[in-house]
């Protein structure tokens, strides 16, 4: 018991022992009241009876002054402050202490296969066949234009129409023996189908060129090319193969079925 809690019980005590010295003194005060009536009333039953009334009446007081104690009770109006009970502050367990890292296994060293043979082309490839002659400037003469005109009948022993033109560099008159279209075909020149335009004895060539227009028949069907062609070796020579042919053009595809 704290030593403020001590004090409001002996101040309740005090009221108390106060409150019932007052209690005493108002009994006392009472019953000299009731001595000091007059004598007269003697006769009366009633009279001398009372006095019992009047001393029982005390303890009927006496609840009545018991009460007070419950207010001198309530006179403490600040209430104690409650007591806190300290909880125990949990003790920390201890950080568990990290495991060793494993060790790694050997990493499996990865397979290398030794690359195979390339494999050894086969030795019978097929040899692509070789470009057609190309054009050339011969003795200042070339060729400008050929073509295939769009009247060409493309059938076996058609009349396939051609047109060219031929210039002249020299400013002079150029002679020549033979002037015509060569067939070829599987990249073989058939002499045997050539188409000759012009040329002959003492042909020639003046400064300002020549344009012409032919047709060529061929017997066979199959894949051809047609290009323009000279030679100076004369008419016999040429037309027996012992002559050399000079291309003036391009060679252009045709096919006969």
């Amino acid at each position: 018991m704290d030593k403020r809690t001590s004090n409001m019980l002996l101040v309740g005590v005090a009221v108390l022992a106060i409150v019932l010295l007052m209690g005493g003194m108002w009994m006392v005060f009472q019953g000299l009241n009731t001595t000091a009536e007059p004598a007269a009333p003697l006769p009366t039953a009633t009279a001398i009876a009372a006095l019992p009334t009047q001393e029982t009446a005390v303890p009927e007081t006496q609840p009545t002054a018991t009460a007070v104690p419950t207010l001198v009770v309530l006179l403490p109006s600040a209430t104690p402050p409650p007591t806190v009970t300290p909880t125990d502050t949990p003790v920390a367990t201890d950080t568990p202490t990290p495991t060793d890292t494993p060790t790694p296994t050997n990493t499996p060293v990865p397979v290398t296969l030794a690359p195979t043979n390339t494999p050894v082309p086969p030795t019978n490839t097929p040899v692509p066949t070789p470009a057609g002659p190309q054009p050339e400037t011969v003795n200042g003469l070339s060729a400008s234009r050929f073509n295939i005109q769009s009247r060409a009948d493309l059938r076996v022993n058609g009349k396939i129409w051609f047109e060219f033109t031929v210039n002249n560099s020299t400013g002079g008159n150029v002679s020549f023996s033979q002037l015509g279209v060569m067939p070829r075909k599987d990249g073989v020149d058939r002499l045997e189908w050539y188409q000759n335009s012009w040329g002959g004895n003492d042909d020639k060539i003046k400064p300002t060129g020549l344009r012409w227009e032919d047709h060529i028949e061929l017997p066979e069907p199959g894949n051809y090319t047609l290009r323009l062609v000279i030679c100076f070796d004369g008419k016999d020579t040429c037309r027996s193969g012992s002559g050399t042919w000079h291309t003036l053009s391009q060679e252009v595809p045709i096919n006969l079925p």
